[in-house]
């Protein structure tokens, strides 16, 4: 027959204990990112200064091109909306024309009849 592997129960911490081990691992759970971060940029290849220059010129160079483009863009959607706008804006004018036409006519045949009432009280 197989004999079978009994492994050794485990023992049951208090949580006290848990606690302490907690506070006590703490600096080294801190550390270790901060470690690790270490050992990786010493595996960095940095550029060399004109390499650097290079890159970062062609950068601005891409950015100032990009730039130009969005301009660009955003000038021909302003043209764009801008001609579809102005016949909407031309009936709307229109229409505010004529009400205040209408508001002043309404307005000088209110004073006309004030005066005219006026004119009668005096009399």
């Amino acid at each position: 027959m197989a004999e079978e592997k009994k492994t050794p129960a485990k023992v049951e911490e208090s949580k006290l204990t848990k606690v302490l081990n907690w506070f006590k691992t703490l600096p080294a759970r801190i550390a270790k990112p901060f470690k690790n971060m270490v050992a990786e940029l010493k595996k960095v290849t940095w550029p060399s200064k004109k390499k650097w220059i290079s890159s970062s010129i062609m950068v601005l160079v891409f950015m100032l091109f990009m730039g130009v483009v969005i301009g660009l863009l955003d000038l021909g959607a302003t043209a764009l909306v801008n001609t579809m706008i102005p016949a909407a804006q031309t009936e709307t004018v229109e229409e505010h024309d004529h009400a205040d036409e209408t508001v002043e006519a309404t307005e000088a045949t209110e004073d006309e009849a004030t005066e005219a009432a006026d004119e009668t009280v005096a009399e």
